[in-house]
């Protein structure tokens, strides 16, 4: 064999090896640059209502972790929900709207880089959870949108921002190596999971409270059962603008004492009780986590329930503890409840548990706590209407129906045959009859008004009902997380509710009352020590 056909045969391996590595290269999106520039970077995505989920997914270098939020329609009802937050509903709509614009009509302003090598540089690496370790440098937000099919409309990683530029940012399209340079913030994108719900969590007007009641007690511990350690029930109702005490009972051992009215020279605390009905309006949702299946929307559940240790454990790590009564299992919380009366008769009952730490993305201001929300009808608000007696039926005379007819009435031919036979009234035949005719006239007016006693109470027991439904329906599913300082504004210590009466010329004389050491339970708890008898 010649030199030569041993030069055009190394010549033709090499030109099959070329082409062989060309089309078995990644492929790349084919991209003229020049004409790039000035256009759109997506051209198909050209309507924000065609997004059903938008996912943002950020690296904490420090934490060597990635920080995944996300919002979709769910495709069963079509609502928002937030399932990086457990499915928890998402008021969406708007803010959906807002982030999926930025990058609706999304221009390139420039290129920076063809290099993949470049992209650490330029802070654009994919946060993709198999390959980051803890320190990587250079990693970017991942922003991304896809319609109700699951099909991506788009997406970007998103950069460093360009050196003289605070508006522009380096972006790229995941699977590309073309670094772009475009006008986008990403701080307008909230991923904060308060900004995304109706964060109001109780959704009532402190107007309309109209009772409160604080149960103080702990919980002690022992191996798996809990023991319920009470200290005070207190309950007071908000009428003619001013407090009035309700109840007031002390426990001793175990023993309740229930205490008659307050000393003289002590007095609800009206304005910290006002603070009360404030911060129960302001209640704001921080964070949520489901609740263990099997544990009813009224937390009672099943005796199966009480043999899952898993779900058992998740109530005791978040301060509620499972007991058994009745069949049933029921909850103690590890910081007392707070119960409140509203003018429509429906009673939301707030269970506190422990603290927990931080979730979100953003550190919290001080400490948070676990809360369990449910609603119930206070049929203290709907006593049995008052019925007027109806007076009795005259012998002989039967009840007229509603058209005016007697219940029974004769055939048409005895009829006939009756008032032909009939003789002439006599005046006191007359008399009688107007008689019986008031009675009965009387009869129709007072069931009509007994009639429409009960149709209001039963309507307005039903509003009530069916509103509580809706309420536990909602709660039903949750851990709820609030801040420390709503609680304590509404988890008053006995201290806070009841005070000592300001000294002044109005004041009546007190220098009989006994002297008391102390404030709250322990001044009740002296003042019977002293011979004050409950």
């Amino acid at each position: 064999m010649t030199e030569g056909v041993k030069t055009l045969i190394y010549l033709g391996v090499a030109l099959v090896v070329a082409v062989s590595a060309f089309v078995s290269r990644p492929r790349q999106i084919e991209v003229v640059l020049d004409e790039k520039v000035g256009e759109v970077l997506f051209d198909t995505f050209d309507d924000p209502s065609k997004a059903a989920s938008m996912e943002f997914v950020r690296y904490d270098s420090e934490m060597g972790e990635l920080r995944d939020f996300k919002v979709a329609r769910d495709k069963q009802s079509g609502a928002w929900t937030i399932p990086s937050n457990a499915g928890y509903p998402a008021d969406a709509e708007q803010r959906m709207r807002d982030a999926a614009l930025m990058l609706v009509d999304l221009k390139v302003l420039g290129i920076a880089s063809q290099v993949p090598a470049d992209h650490a540089y330029f802070g654009v690496l994919e946060p993709d959870r198999e390959k980051l370790r803890l320190g990587d440098d250079g990693v970017g937000q991942l922003l991304t949108f896809e319609d109700a099919k699951g099909q991506s409309l788009a997406g970007v990683i998103i950069g460093k921002t360009v050196k003289g530029a605070d508006d522009q940012r380096y972006v790229r399209i995941p699977g590309q190596d073309i670094v772009y340079v475009v006008r986008i913030d990403p701080k307008q994108l909230s991923t904060r999971f308060q900004d995304w719900i109706e964060q109001d969590l109780l959704k009532l007007s402190s107007w309309d409270i109209e009772e409160v009641a604080v149960k103080n007690y702990s919980v002690e511990r022992e191996m798996t059962r809990a023991t319920l350690i009470r200290d005070f029930d207190f309950a007071a109702k908000f009428a003619d603008n001013e407090w009035k005490l309700i109840e007031l009972t002390n426990y001793r051992n175990g023993e309740p004492s229930k205490v008659a009215e307050l000393p003289a020279n002590q007095e609800l605390d009206k304005d910290k009780l006002n603070s009360l009905k404030t911060a129960v309006d302001d209640l704001k949702i921080v964070d949520v986590f489901r609740k263990p299946k099997g544990l009813g929307r009224d937390l009672k559940a099943g005796t199966d329930f009480m043999k899952d240790l898993a779900s058992q454990k998740d109530l005791q790590a978040r301060g509620f503890y499972p007991y058994e009564t009745a069949g049933a299992a029921e909850l103690y919380c590890a910081n007392g409840e707070v119960h409140v009366g509203m003018k429509d008769g429906v009673q939301y009952v707030l269970r506190f548990g422990e603290t927990v730490a931080d979730t979100g993305d953003e550190p919290a201001e001080g400490r948070n706590r676990y809360l369990f929300v449910t609603a119930r009808v206070n049929m203290d608000k709907f006593p049995q209407p008052e019925l007027e007696a109806v007076p009795e039926l005259p012998s002989g005379v039967k009840e007229k129906s509603e058209s005016g007819a007697a219940d029974e009435q004769p055939k048409p031919e005895a009829a006939e045959s009756d008032a032909a036979d009939a003789e002439p009234k006599t005046e006191a035949d007359a008399e009688r009859e107007a008689a019986e005719a008031v009675i009965l006239q009387e009869r129709e007016r007072i069931n009509k008004e007994n009639q429409r006693k009960l149709d209001d109470w039963n309507e307005n027991v039903k509003k009530a009902k069916e509103k509580v439904a809706e309420l536990n329906t909602r709660f039903g599913d949750w851990y709820y997380v609030v801040s420390e300082d709503q609680y304590k504004k509404i988890r008053l210590p006995l201290s806070d509710l009841i005070k000592n009466k300001t000294a002044s010329e109005d004041s009546p004389d007190t220098s009989a009352a006994p002297e008391v050491e102390g404030d709250g339970v322990d001044a009740f708890r002296n003042l019977q020590d002293q011979g004050l008898e409950p």
